[in-house]
């Protein structure tokens, strides 16, 4: 749904029946499917925090600093609640500029930016972050801007995000209602809770010529100069901010670094320039020596203990140590940059034991929108009717006729003629794809992949130009976000497989299109 249309479906949500139907509304389109609505009976019971923690799947990650975190899950209705709900959110609220994490366009890297080349830097965690924000807390944020929800949405909106603690304190059986830690909800309303945290704290840097940012619930400044002792004015009024907003500093995690020693921030060192640890690099490359020296059974029977101990509660199944390594190399790719000769060489040496071909040899496999105009506009312009219909196979498409000719136009699968919305797009389409189709067939059920066959290269991810087909067509969409990833792009310039459809439009579309084909 196009943000700007969501946002003004929100202002206009009261009640808690508009609710109800903007989140199916939400839903069918995230899930292109308008059946299995919610209904107000679930939703009701499922706001109840006090019975929707049957509706969470519990389980343990183990910290670095010893002991477990405590994950929870949520299943069935409450998660696809909390995934609109988490639109609603992402469309109404921006991160303040100090939040590093859970905000689109920021990662561990930007985090790790703003403290280089610094003399110190100082680390702080806050205790308990998720359970340390309660349902009333919530409930009162979500009234104020940017959010404005009113009182009875609110209410609704906060026991669905919430989940109830039960535990022995002194004795007694006390019982508590906070944000869990698992829920696609909890992220962006944790920066939203911590937006006069991060106000406050950025006050508080200026105010001694630091450097500040968080990221969830690990603060980092960083400076020239040293103010960060014990008992130190700046340390005295941190402390009163930070328990001032209820929270509380973890001091067992407290740390301050000088540039004689290794400074980290969020698990990156920091210094001239961000790298990853030692360690880390050198576990990627001693599985692959291994690897290469010895065979891929020793590479695994070294692999297997150590990623069991340390990954293995968050996956079921057994790892693949191609996928994990892949990984592996992302982060490497994401923290120091394609062209670092460590990550090119590691990169050059995983892809000749897995026979694959080097990322830069990938066909990329993308849609071009070559036009895009509102399906109103088109049907004035062009002088035609845009008619929808559905196959024989049940199949959604839709039609117009140029001239005597029939126009078949295809139908975005988040679009449901039951709910047809009024601000729909026509786009002119390039669509890059395999020639093959995948057949279902997973691939750790195959034996064997045959890289001299076109479904074997396209399994493999390294296929062949003869391996790709290039269609153009007409597509019927929903608005194009501002933010989608680069694949959808738009070009003025027509390939010359498409000259006659182009010129044949241009015959009675006279200067619509953006470029002509001769």
């Amino acid at each position: 749904m196009d943000k700007e249309l969501l946002v003004s479906k929100i202002r206009n949500t009261t009640t808690r029946w508009e609710l109800l139907s903007l989140l199916n509304e939400i839903k069918a389109d995230l899930s292109s499917s308008s059946v299995y609505p919610f209904t107000i009976q679930k939703m009701m019971r499922l706001c109840n925090p006090k019975l929707s923690h049957i509706c969470y799947k519990t389980f343990q990650i183990p910290k670095k600093s010893g002991g477990f975190r405590e994950i929870y899950a949520p299943t069935g209705n409450l998660k696809w609640m909390q995934l609109c709900l988490n639109e609603i959110f992402k469309a109404l609220y921006a991160p303040s500029p100090y939040a590093m994490g859970f905000a689109q366009g920021r990662s561990i890297v930007n985090n790790a930016e703003r403290h280089l080349r610094q003399n110190y830097v100082f680390n702080i965690d806050l205790s308990d972050f998720f359970t340390s924000i309660d349902q009333a807390r919530v409930w009162r944020r979500i009234q104020l801007p940017p959010f404005n929800f009113s009182k009875e949405v609110a209410n609704i909106v906060a026991g669905l995000c919430s989940i109830e603690k039960v535990e022995f304190v002194d004795g007694k059986l006390k019982k508590s209602y906070h944000l869990p830690q698992g829920a696609p909800t909890s992220p962006l309303l944790t920066n939203a809770i911590c937006d006069t945290l991060d106000r406050r704290l950025a006050g508080l840097a200026k105010r001694f010529g630091l450097r500040y940012s968080r990221y969830a619930d690990d603060i980092t400044f960083s400076s020239k100069h040293n103010v960060y002792q014990a008992d130190s004015p700046f340390r005295k009024e941190l402390e009163k901010i930070i328990t001032g907003q209820n929270f509380r500093i973890n001091h067992r995690k407290t740390r301050l670094h000088h540039r004689g020693q290794r400074q980290e921030v969020t698990g990156l060192t920091v210094g001239e320039k961000i790298n990853v640890c030692r360690s880390y690099i050198k576990d990627i490359r001693a599985i692959l020596h291994i690897w290469e020296k010895y065979g891929i059974n020793d590479a695994i029977a070294k692999f297997y203990p150590r990623y069991m101990a340390d990954k293995g509660c968050l996956n079921e199944g057994e790892p693949d140590i191609g996928k994990v390594i892949s990984g592996k190399l992302c982060y490497l790719k994401m923290v120091k940059g394609e062209s670092d000769p460590v990550y090119s060489r590691l990169r050059e040496q995983f892809n000749r034991l897995t026979g694959r071909k080097s990322e830069s040899d990938h066909i990329e496999i993308c849609w071009e929108y070559l036009k895009t105009l509102p399906t109103k506009d088109f049907e004035n312009q062009l002088g035609v009717k845009i008619e929808y219909a559905v196959s024989k196979r049940g199949r959604q498409y839709a039609y117009f006729m140029l001239g005597q000719e029939k126009i078949i136009v295809s139908i975005s699968r988040n679009i449901s003629f039951d709910n047809l919305p009024d601000n729909l797009y026509i786009s002119l389409c390039r669509q890059v794809d395999y020639k093959v189709k995948y057949t279902g067939v997973e691939r750790s059920q195959l034996d064997v992949i045959d890289r001299s066959t076109a479904y074997g290269r396209m399994m493999l991810g390294c296929p062949l130009p003869e391996d790709i087909a290039a269609r153009y067509l007409y597509l019927i969409h929903r608005a194009i976000p501002s933010d989608k990833p680069t694949k959808y792009v738009r070009t003025s310039a027509a390939d010359p497989e498409i000259k006659y459809l182009v010129n044949k439009l241009n015959v009675f579309m006279p200067g619509v299109l953006d470029f002509e084909c001769r």
